[in-house]
């Protein structure tokens, strides 16, 4: 995996999303969004080449996580299918129900712990990205 958007418009989240990225795995493009209008900005008229990998907030302010996967996955025949992981606080089944039915390819809890975010990338990074049903619909915590 070379290109990882993430979507968070929590500051702290986002520097230690990406020490922790930069800390152990050789991605090439790790782009970070404080919000999701910057994030389907960016999707729109891509600045380089388009990500594999998408990790998006919920909460966010502008367009919030499900506007931004429901632009996602209606959206054009190059972004329909990036991989889109859920990444939030909120653990509430109807929001997990209604993302993976929206089309989130799985679901995926922030933990509170340093070591058990870590843990929880290493989980990520190490799903099966070369099938597309692979791994799909999984609530990660």
């Amino acid at each position: 995996m070379k290109n990882i958007y993430f979507a968070d418009d929590d500051p702290d989240d986002r520097e230690i999303f990406a020490e922790l990225f930069y800390e152990m795995f050789p991605v090439e493009g790790l782009r970070l969004f404080e919000s999701g209008k910057a994030l389907t900005d960016a999707l729109s008229a891509p600045a380089g080449p388009l990500p594999d990998l998408i990790l998006l907030d919920l909460q966010m302010p502008l367009k919030d996580g499900f506007e931004c996967l429901k632009e996602i996955r209606g959206g054009r025949e190059d972004i329909k299918d990036i991989r889109v992981i859920i990444f939030s606080t909120s653990s509430n089944p109807r929001q997990v129900e209604l993302a993976l039915g929206m089309g989130a390819d799985s679901y995926a809890v922030k933990p509170v712990l340093y070591g058990d975010l870590k843990s929880l990338i290493r989980r990520i990074m190490e799903m099966d990205w070369e099938d597309p049903q692979a791994d799909r619909g999984l609530l990660l915590r």
